[in-house]
């Protein structure tokens, strides 16, 4: 069986806080690796100690799982990345989100950006996908469109790590993730915030995560995208709020940190 492992490089949802980064996740799967989102947390690949997390890659493949900036706003620092590297954005359309490729080439580009993506001093090449399964950097990936503003893309790689970002629970959910050995899952608001009318739409609370992990039987449930006002003692109260309430695992990730399937 293949090595796999994923590595939170940001966590943050919205805003960076705390020393937390917005979304952003490293894959690998034996020598290859892929990205998954281009959050402010695609910067902690410049620096120690993941500089060199991608020595010895083809290419740099970047998969976004929707177009809002704390998913997309890091793409403006691959012209710090090495010129060797080629990237490869895969970047997806409907059916699984409303936008397409093209909120890319408005984001980088003037007024907002000085440059665009053929004069970087790296090749980038923005690949469009859709349908339900899409093969990168050696895994398989199955996709569904999740409840969200404007859609979002929940994954699952290789049957064994499912990724579900800025999203809604859903029933569908539960037979996407099912057996998946770790589960990275947002949690932006406690049900108490809910209750008091905290805005949630197309985000999900503790209580609804904790038990689509139940449900679904996965070995361990990393929460993620956190609200940006949430301090590390919130985040702490918030893992034993969900460790209560499912049968999963529960662990906070940590940036920078290699959580490895099954290890």
């Amino acid at each position: 069986m293949s090595r796999l492992s994923v590595t939170p490089l940001g966590t943050n949802g919205f805003i960076p806080t705390y020393g937390r980064q917005t979304q952003c996740y490293l894959v690998r799967r034996d020598r290859n690796a892929f990205v998954i989102d281009a959050g402010t947390g695609l910067g902690r690949l410049l620096e120690a100690p993941l500089a060199g997390a991608l020595a010895g890659l083809e290419r740099l493949e970047i998969l976004l799982t929707h177009y809002h900036l704390d998913h997309t706003v890091g793409l403006s620092y691959l012209t710090a990345f090495p010129a060797s590297l080629p990237v490869r954005i895969h970047a997806p359309q409907p059916p699984l989100v409303d936008g397409t490729p093209e909120a890319l080439a408005r984001l980088i580009s003037p007024p907002l950006f000085p440059l665009t993506f053929p004069n970087f001093p790296v090749r980038v090449e923005v690949v469009p996908y859709s349908g339900n399964e899409l093969e990168i950097a050696g895994a398989t990936l199955r996709l569904r469109r999740q409840r969200h503003a404007g859609g979002s893309v929940g994954l699952l790689i290789d049957g064994r790590i499912a990724h579900l970002t800025d999203c809604e629970t859903e029933e569908a959910a539960v037979d996407f993730a099912r057996g998946a050995e770790l589960l990275l899952h947002e949690v932006w608001v406690t049900d108490e915030e809910a209750a008091a009318g905290a805005q949630r739409r197309g985000h999900s609370t503790v209580g609804e995560v904790a038990a689509l992990a139940a449900a679904a039987g996965v070995g361990t449930l990393l929460p993620m995208h956190h609200h940006p006002t949430r301090g590390p003692a919130d985040l702490d109260d918030l893992v034993a709020r969900l460790a209560e309430q499912t049968t999963a695992r529960v662990v906070l990730p940590v940036e920078g940190r290699e959580y490895v399937v099954g290890g």
